[in-house]
């Protein structure tokens, strides 16, 4: 596997571990619909620096 896979995998991991545990946090302190947001902010982070890598790795 190349670095840069694993690099990938790595962030992408520590993303949805952050996604659950932030998440979590906000349904304790703001409610249901607190965790949704937080939910798809994060997705759509970790969706967006996945795509970035491709065109990244495309360019070279």
């Amino acid at each position: 596997m190349k670095r840069n896979q694993v690099q990938v995998i790595t962030v992408s991991l520590a993303g949805i571990l952050a996604a659950i545990s932030i998440g979590y946090l906000g349904t304790q302190i703001f409610g249901r619909n607190a965790m949704y947001i937080i939910a798809t902010g994060m997705f759509g982070l970790g969706t967006g620096g996945c795509i970035g890598q491709v065109l990244v790795e495309k360019r070279q």
